[in-house]
């Protein structure tokens, strides 16, 4: 059976976010490392908090062990490159000795500069896990943060990306293949089978990040501007979903799931009656939603006719935002 080694990024303050995200894409939760070791494959491009994924070769308890088994096996790679991660960074052991070493054992020519190959060695105090590294972040969400049409109130692009992941993990089930993902191919299609709905995209943020991972997305907003504004954005980033001009209250149709962050009023004030109406209107389109608000969602989720499953606060400075991830009540 093979195993992959997923390196996540571990900000302060948002272990819960980050290990629910890993979770959703990988049936594993990282350690106090970031360091996640699953059976299951999937694209690192596809996460927010997701820096890598390295199919493991060997795993061992110290540098002789592992020197011994790529010996053994007769590990060849042309134009190779082996690259090291401690952790902590300040583990004490010579990185470029390290590498060195495990190099010497590898059959073929090495390259660091432009690499074919990079085997990924992961040092802990306990472990040392070697293996083919299949992919690295995009940093996608970096980019879309810049996108030429934004508002005061858009939401970062990181946590749209994770609240994308969050509701739309079911898409993974059947995973590409290792050969597949080093094409390229696996992340545009992922999601093929999958519909997501954004009924309030305003510039398109949610919308952004699922269609970069090849989710099939419809995004709706009621003020024309937000419409061409999210239109716009996805033609500057090449990337196609279906906008439509909406109110959330009176969508029609049955979609996989819902992720949004629910609008502003004039006054950048959230409209308590009006998220009611959109919300009882929403859990007659999909099973699943993932919605974000600085306020306790809990009651009016629960009103609207859906079930808690999880709720994930996200703190920044003063301001806690939470993610609600529910399904509707009745199926």
């Amino acid at each position: 059976m093979r195993k992959y080694l997923y390196l996540m990024a571990m900000p302060d303050r948002l272990t819960e976010l980050v290990t629910a995200e890993c979770f959703t894409l990988t049936a594993a939760r990282p350690d106090a490392h970031g360091i996640a070791v699953s059976e299951m494959y999937v694209d690192a491009r596809r996460g927010a908090y997701l820096k890598s994924c390295t199919e493991v070769l060997f795993e061992a308890t110290s540098v002789a062990e592992l020197c011994a088994n790529i010996r053994a096996a007769n590990l060849h790679a042309d134009a190779f490159r082996v690259s090291i991660v401690k952790k902590p960074r300040n583990l004490k052991m010579s990185t470029m000795e390290l590498g060195r070493q495990i190099g010497g054992g590898i059959g073929g020519k090495p390259n660091l500069t432009h690499p074919k190959v990079v085997f990924l060695t992961v040092v802990t105090q306990e472990n040392i896990w070697f293996g083919r590294l299949l992919a690295e972040s995009d940093g996608a969400w970096l980019a879309h943060n810049q996108r030429p049409h934004v508002t005061s109130s858009s939401l970062p692009a990181r946590l749209a990306q994770v609240l994308v992941n969050l509701v739309a993990g079911d898409t993974l089930m059947d995973r590409p293949s290792t050969d597949e993902a080093t094409t390229g191919s696996a992340l545009r299609e992922t999601g093929a089978e999958f519909t997501l709905l954004e009924p309030c995209c305003g510039t398109g943020t949610i919308v952004l990040s699922a269609a970069h991972i090849g989710i099939k997305t419809v995004g709706y907003d009621i003020n024309p501007r937000m419409v061409g504004a999210t239109t716009k954005n996805l033609a500057h980033f090449g990337l196609n979903a279906e906008v439509q001009l909406g109110d959330a209250r009176e969508i029609r149709g049955e979609f996989s799931a819902i992720a949004t962050d629910l609008p502003y009023g004039i006054a950048l004030v959230k409209d308590t009656f009006r998220d009611a109406e959109i919300l009882e209107n929403l859990q007659h389109c999909a099973p699943k939603i993932g919605l974000i608000d600085i306020r306790d969602m809990r009651q009016p989720l629960v009103d609207a006719g859906y079930r808690i499953e999880t709720i994930i606060p996200v703190p920044k400075l003063s301001i806690v935002r939470r993610v609600f991830i529910a399904t509707r009540a009745s199926d």
